[in-house]
């Protein structure tokens, strides 16, 4: 027998009949009361996954237990609800506060953070314009000198040409070293203190101005050290201004 057969055998003269609530309105109140018991049903329906999820996870919380504690202000360990917040909110600023201030170094002053790639570069960048333009220095006074020589004047081209280029990358190797030596003293300076330009290039210019000075074999060549030092603050200054 189908379900449509038995379904004709059923005895609906003896069904009983549920009044509406509003005669004027009863189907819309089935309807509505059938859409609220099926929104309840999805809700319980959620929840009891939710807590089969946080079962497993081991987060599980009794939500009347929740409930209760989050309508009484008092959490499980017997703090108010409000006390705690304002503690975890003065903890997140103290380590706010603490996290913006700057790192103190073994001097006790405010540097730059240290990069080995960035002192290389420095370095690096010193001794190559160092080592340019102490070529060109040292080309400079090896002509002046063949010039103004009568034993040099006498010499063959071979030996004149020999003495320019023996000048040549003498003066390119110090002052290559020389200025090498000036922006390592720079990026120390910056990385330790942190004085700005003026106090970088001061400082680097005492020690190795010094330096120069102290050797009588390399005090004719300060004048020349001095200018490499003035090209590069003209440099940096400019730079600050935005027209380098």
């Amino acid at each position: 027998m189908s379900s449509w057969d038995r379904s004709r055998n059923l005895p609906w003269s003896r069904a009983i009949h549920v009044p509406p609530a509003d005669p004027e309105m009863g189907a819309e109140d089935i309807e509505l009361k059938k859409e609220r018991v099926w929104r309840e049903l999805s809700r319980e329906a959620a929840n009891e996954q939710k807590e089969i999820d946080a079962m497993k996870n081991g987060t599980y919380v009794d939500q009347q237990q929740t409930s209760n504690e989050s309508g009484s202000g008092i959490d499980s360990s017997g703090i108010s609800t409000a006390a705690a917040g304002d503690t975890q909110q003065q903890t997140s600023t103290q380590q706010q506060q603490i996290e913006k201030q700057p790192e103190v170094n073994f001097l006790g002053y405010v540097g730059r953070p240290y990069q080995t790639s960035d002192l290389l570069r420095n370095t690096a960048f010193g001794a190559t314009i160092g080592s340019i333009t102490g070529m060109c220095f040292g080309f400079m006074d090896s002509i002046r000198a063949a010039q103004s020589s009568e034993l040099l004047k006498s010499a063959s081209r071979s030996a004149q040409g020999k003495f320019i280029f023996q000048g040549t990358y003498r003066s390119g190797m110090f002052f290559g070293g020389f200025f090498g030596v000036f922006h390592t003293i720079k990026y120390g300076t910056r990385v330790l203190v942190d004085p700005g330009d003026l106090g970088e290039i001061t400082l680097a210019s005492l020690v190795v101005c010094g330096g120069v000075f102290a050797r009588r074999e390399w005090r004719a060549s300060l004048p020349y050290a001095v200018m490499l030092i003035g090209m590069d603050s003209f440099h940096c200054f400019m730079r600050e201004d935005g027209k380098a």
